[in-house]
C-alpha cells in the first residue's frame, strides 16, 4: 500500500489544503450571517449554494480536464477558490457571498474528481477501503480549524478569509510541479446517463445520503449553536469533537470493509447506526451540552467514512472499470445530497425550531436505510432499466 499512497500524497495535499481552507470559513459564514440577522432559511440557501456549484464542478471540470489537462485545471481552479475566498473579506452581501460559495464548491468538485480518479486507479479491491480511509482522514484532519476560526475570530474577522486563500495557493504546488503519477483524464466531457447506470444504486443512495447528513448536520450546527443560545466557546467544542470523531471512525471502517465478505454488510450497518442516533439526538436535544457533544461526536463518527465505503463498493462493482466516470457520477450525487442537506435543515429549523435540524437528519438516515435494506430488489430492476 505504500507505493500508492506515496504516488497519491501530492494530490492529497490539495485536497487537504481546499479541506483546510473551507474549515476555517465554513463557520464564520454562518456566524456572521446570523448576526447580520439573515434567517435559517437563507443560510441555508448560502451553504447550499456551495453544493450547487458543486455539482457544476463535476460536470464542467471534466470538460476542463480534457481540454486543458489535470495540472493547468488544478491551477485555474486555486486560482478561482483563493480569489473568492478573499472577496469574502471585503464585502459583506448575502447574494454576493452565495455567488462566492457556489464558486468555492465549483472548484472544490474540480479537485475531488483529479484525487478520486487518481485514488481509483492507484487502488486495488484489497486496499481501496485503506485507501479511502485515509483520504477521508485527510479531509477531516482539515476540520480542526473551524474552531480555531471560531475562537481566535468569533463571527466579525477577516483573517481567515485571507489566510484560507493563501493555503489554497500554497497546497496546490506539489500537484503543480510532480510528475510521480500520470493524472486521470477522462474520455469523455460531461456525464451521460449511461455512466451513472455503470454504477450500483445503492452506492449511489449511500453517497447521496452521505452528502444529506453531512452536509445539514455540519452546514446548519453553528445557527443551532446560535438559536439554543450556546457561545462560541461550546460551538467550537462541538467542532473539535467532530472533527475527532470523523478522523476517528476512519481507519477502522475502512479496515472493515476491506475485509468482509461484501461491503454492502458494513454500509447497512451504518446507515442504521446513523438513523438511530438522529432520532436519539431529536429526543433528547434538551438534555444539556454533554449530551449534545455526546450524539455530535458519535453520529460524526459514524457517517464521515460512510462516502469512502460507498465510492470503494461503486468502484468494486462498476461495470466497465471506468473509473473517472464513477468518480465523478459519485462526486455528482453526492454534490445534490451536500445541496439538499443544508437546505432542508434550513427550513425544518424555521418550521419546528432547533430540534428540526435533528429531525430532518433522522428522516433522510430513514430513507437511505430503506434503499440500502432493498437494495438487491433495487439491482434488480436497475438492471432491466439499462
Amino acid at each position: 500500500m505504500r507505493t500508492p499512497l506515496f504516488l497519491f500524497l501530492p494530490a492529497l495535499i490539495a485536497v487537504a489544503g481546499f479541506e483546510t481552507a473551507l474549515a476555517l470559513v465554513s463557520p464564520l459564514v454562518s456566524l456572521r450571517l446570523e448576526e447580520g440577522g439573515v434567517s435559517t432559511g437563507m443560510i441555508g440557501f448560502v451553504a447550499s449554494a456551495y453544493s450547487l456549484g458543486y455539482l457544476g464542478g463535476t460536470q464542467i471540470c471534466r470538460q476542463l480536464i480534457l481540454q486543458f489537462g489535470a495540472r493547468s485545471t488544478v491551477a485555474l481552479l486555486a486560482v478561482i477558490a483563493a480569489l473568492s475566498l478573499l472577496a469574502h473579506a471585503l464585502l459583506f452581501d448575502v447574494l454576493f457571498w452565495l455567488v462566492l460559495s457556489a464558486l468555492c464548491g465549483f472548484a472544490m468538485a474540480g479537485i475531488y474528481t483529479i484525487a478520486e480518479s487518481l485514488l481509483n486507479v492507484l487502488a486495488s479491491r484489497g486496499n481501496r477501503g485503506r485507501l479511502y480511509s485515509v483520504y477521508m482522514t485527510a479531509s477531516w484532519l482539515t476540520a480542526g480549524a473551524s474552531p480555531i476560526a471560531v475562537l481566535a475570530e468569533g463571527s466579525g474577522g477577516v483573517m481567515s478569509f485571507i489566510i484560507a486563500g493563501a493555503i489554497i495557493t500554497l497546497t496546490t504546488l506539489p500537484v503543480l510541479i510532480s510528475r510521480r503519477a500520470e493524472l486521470p483524464v477522462p474520455a469523455h466531457g460531461a456525464l451521460g446517463m449511461k455512466h451513472f447506470r455503470a454504477v450500483p444504486p445503492v452506492a449511489l443512495a449511500i453517497c447521496f445520503g452521505s452528502g444529506i447528513i453531512n452536509g445539514g448536520l455540519h452546514g446548519l450546527l453553528p445557527s443551532y449553536a446560535v438559536e439554543t443560545g450556546l457561545s462560541n466557546g461550546d460551538l467550537s467544542l462541538l467542532l473539535t469533537v467532530a472533527a475527532i470523531a470523523g478522523i476517528a471512525g476512519q481507519f477502522p471502517v475502512g479496515h472493515l470493509s476491506d475485509r468482509v465478505r461484501e461491503r454492502i454488510s458494513v454500509a447497512k450497518g451504518i446507515v442504521f447506526l446513523g438513523l438511530a442516533l438522529c432520532a436519539g439526538m431529536a429526543l433528547f436535544a434538551g438534555g444539556g451540552m454533554m449530551t449534545l457533544v455526546m450524539f455530535v461526536g458519535l453520529l460524526t463518527a459514524i457517517m464521515a467514512p460512510i462516502y469512502g465505503v460507498g465510492a470503494a463498493l461503486a468502484n468494486d462493482r462498476a461495470r466497465g472499470g471506468c473509473t473517472l466516470a464513477t468518480t465523478g457520477a459519485l462526486l455528482f450525487v453526492n454534490g445534490i445530497g451536500a445541496a439538499v442537506g443544508p437546505l432542508g435543515a434550513g427550513f425544518a429549523m424555521e418550521a419546528w425550531g432547533p430540534t428540526g435540524l435533528f429531525l430532518f437528519l433522522a428522516l433522510a438516515s430513514a430513507a437511505i436505510g430503506l434503499v440500502t435494506a432493498c437494495h438487491r430488489r433495487l439491482e434488480r430492476v436497475w438492471v432491466i432499466a439499462r
